[in-house]
């Protein structure tokens, strides 16, 4: 006995139709995004490395950001700070770690802290590399008429 396999067909079809309509539906509405800065003050910081306790020099070197608008009428940011962090040593430079202490703070139209945020972002530096050049990447939420003061903490 033959089977018919239309309907599996359409049926799969339909489906595919289904998921790619829903994409339209999803898009994110791209908008302007909120002032982000770095304050002049702790916009460079030192920390030492975790195991040879090597200085390192780390600073901002360009910030980028992507905003899209949320359902509720707040602003999704997708922040990418590059950094830019050199360690000085006298010996061979073995392989070591060290953590950079970051901050964020979000101020309303008044210019008063809003909400505020530690974190720390890892870097790693191979066998005599005296410099490297990573990317910080996180995502907060604020609204259209708040900004955001981003700064880098002494650890040592």
């Amino acid at each position: 006995m033959k089977t018919n396999k239309s309907p599996s067909i359409l049926i799969g079809l339909a489906f595919v139709a289904i998921s790619f309509s829903g994409c339209s539906v999803v898009s994110k509405e791209v908008v302007d995004c909120p002032q982000i800065t770095a304050m002049p003050e702790a916009a460079e910081a030192f920390v030492n490395t975790d195991d040879l306790a090597h200085l390192v020099d780390v600073r901002f070197n360009g910030v980028s950001t992507s905003c899209t608008k949320k359902r509720n009428g707040k602003i999704k940011m997708e922040v990418a700070a590059g950094l830019k962090a050199v360690r000085t040593f006298a010996d061979k430079g073995e392989a070591d770690v060290a953590i950079i202490g970051m901050a964020m703070a979000v101020l309303g139209p008044d210019e008063k802290m809003v909400s505020n945020e530690a974190f720390g972002y890892r870097i790693g530096f191979g066998s005599g590399v005296r410099s490297q050049y990573p990317i910080a990447e996180f995502d907060l939420v604020v609204e259209a008429d708040q900004r955001v003061v981003l700064m880098l903490t002494p650890t040592l």
